[in-house]
Parts: C-alpha cells; structure tokens; sequence
C-alpha cells in the first residue's frame, strides 16, 4: 500500500504521519509512505484519517497487491526507508 499526503498545516501534518506510523508504514520521502496492511487495516486507517483531516488537507491511499509490488524497480539510488516502524499493538 502506498500513502501520499498534502497538508496545509504542519501540525496536522504530523498528526497524519503519526497515525500512518501506527499502522506500520515507512516513510520513503517527505510526505510518501509504504507499508504492507490487510483489506480491514486499510479500511480502519482511512476512516481513522478522514475523521482528522482539515480543509484542504489530502490523503492518497493506493492499495498495491503484492505481485505487482513484487515488480517494481528503482532507478539511481535504492530507496532506503527513513524510519524502519514495526506497529505498535
């Protein structure tokens, strides 16, 4: 699953990437995220979020099975991610 977020303020900025860290997503740049969540954790984390987000603020969730995961490729540098988060249960 992927991630991608625009926030108008930081604070509420921080509050989203807090909850993405709970479910056990990696940041991989600024405001992208990564992270491997079943149908059911999906659906609780984008009800969770839509109930924090402000005016003008957006959340992109992509859900990416994990064969077509499978064939991504990089191109340059390999993407090392920020934070290695585990989730918090």
């Amino acid at each position: 699953m992927i991630a991608s977020l625009d926030c108008r303020f930081k604070t509420n900025q921080k509050n989203i990437e807090n909850v993405l860290q709970h479910y056990g997503l990696r940041k991989i740049q600024s405001s992208l995220y990564a992270g491997d969540l079943s149908n059911g954790e999906r659906k609780d984390l984008s009800e969770y979020i839509s109930g924090i987000t402000r005016e003008n603020d957006s959340v992109l969730i992509i859900p990416i099975c994990e064969n077509c995961y499978a064939k991504k490729q990089t191109a340059g540098q390999e993407i090392k991610f920020k934070n290695d988060l585990y989730r918090v249960y």
